[in-house]
């Protein structure tokens, strides 16, 4: 229940607002363990899903920090793919995504998607007959066995 206080002027009693139950940040965490330190010590391959997306997102709700909120976004769309699937406007509806943040997360999960597209597109290149690729190349026989190319 609200705590009270008497007014001066007209001795009514006046409501304090509830008391915020203390939420803590991703300042509230020890440097090493901030998504963008660890990023910046450890490299991206280091960090969770969560954590490049709490990176992304930047910050968070009066309800969740920004990891919390990454996690929840990441769970209730089964990851990565399934943000990616999602329609602008139904992750604008989640709780603490504006149209802003949204279109960060869109335009930062299309970028990954182009990145891929491009890097399967140059993986394979013809050269003189060759086959290059960053990868041990493979081919398809007319049998239908993968068999590798020396």
């Amino acid at each position: 229940m609200p705590s009270t206080e008497k007014s001066s002027d007209n001795d009514k009693i006046v409501p304090f607002p509830a008391k915020m139950e203390y939420h803590a940040t991703v300042h509230d965490l020890p440097t090493d363990e901030r998504p963008r330190e660890r990023l910046q010590h450890h490299g991206p391959r280091a960090l969770s899903n969560a954590e490049l997306l709490a990176i992304i997102l930047r910050t968070g709700t009066t309800r969740d920090n920004v990891l919390e909120l990454a996690g929840k976004l990441l769970a209730k769309y089964s990851g990565l793919g399934g943000l990616m699937r999602a329609d602008f406007i139904e992750i604008c509806n989640e709780y603490g995504l504006g149209s802003a943040k949204t279109a960060q997360l869109k335009a930062a999960l299309e970028i990954g998607r182009r990145l891929g597209m491009l890097q399967s597109d140059e993986k394979y290149q013809f050269r003189a007959g060759y086959l290059r690729c960053c990868s041990l190349p493979v081919h398809t026989s007319w049998t239908g066995f993968r068999t590798a190319l020396y």
